[in-house]
């Protein structure tokens, strides 16, 4: 089968539709990045990745280097490819500390390593990373229109590792190793008071010291827990 004709057929379609052949060399940057946020603008988000990356790659020097790396970056992340996303982003923040797309990368590193954080029966290092990504992106732009998300990011993952030290207290139980469980349950307690999981923490507990033969433990321990709750409550008032 003869593919010439195919061949001039998708290049005539190219030069007709007034976007550049992508593997041309001596394609200008300036019309290579346009061609890229038509693209982008299309969602055709893994054509202007690659306009883009083709920028990145040789032209980082000129003007078009800062906005083509956060475009890059932007492209992978909206076609969800977040590990490369997260590479470029951050790659723009170390590079381009003035760029006037730090604010925006800064806040899309967040979401990336929120997004690539596991569920929570799986080890929570990204989590923990990425909950000091957003605190410190709060700390630099107290006033910026991502703050409310940030702080409902940092809502959720605090509620999946306090869910990851409740299902290792609950593993702990069912092996009868009660100290080992009271020490999750008490993470929880101490590092996770504002979760949901905090008041059934503190019923596990009680519950683990009762198993133990330690009565006398777990009553103080439910006093203790209903004078806190009182004080609380008198605050509040």
């Amino acid at each position: 089968m003869n593919m010439r004709p195919n061949l001039l057929i998708s290049l005539y379609f190219l030069i007709g539709c007034g976007i550049s052949n992508p593997f041309d060399d001596n394609i200008p940057y300036k019309t290579r990045f346009d061609d890229g946020l038509a693209f982008f603008e299309e969602q055709k988000y893994v054509k202007s990745s690659q306009q883009f990356n083709i920028i990145v790659e040789r032209a980082s020097h000129t003007d078009l280097g800062d906005d083509a790396l956060f475009f890059l970056a932007e492209s992978y992340y909206l076609n969800e490819d977040y590990d490369l996303a997260l590479i470029e982003f951050e790659k723009l923040v170390s590079r381009m500390g003035f760029s006037p797309y730090i604010e925006k990368s800064r806040w899309r590193i967040c979401e990336t390593l929120t997004l690539l954080s596991p569920n929570f029966y799986h080890d929570q290092d990204s989590s923990i990373k990425a909950i000091s990504q957003i605190q410190e992106f709060l700390d630099d732009f107290p006033n910026s229109e991502f703050s409310k998300d940030a702080d409902e990011l940092i809502n959720d993952l605090r509620t999946r590792l306090a869910e990851k030290n409740m299902e290792t207290g609950k593993l702990y139980v069912k092996l009868k190793a009660y100290d080992s469980a009271i020490v999750s349950y008490q993470i929880v307690v101490s590092e996770y008071y504002d979760t949901k999981f905090f008041k059934d923490a503190n019923m596990e507990i009680i519950r683990c010291l009762t198993l133990q033969n330690k009565k006398d433990e777990a009553e103080q321990f439910l006093t203790n827990l209903e004078l806190n709750e009182k004080i609380s409550c008198y605050k509040c008032i």
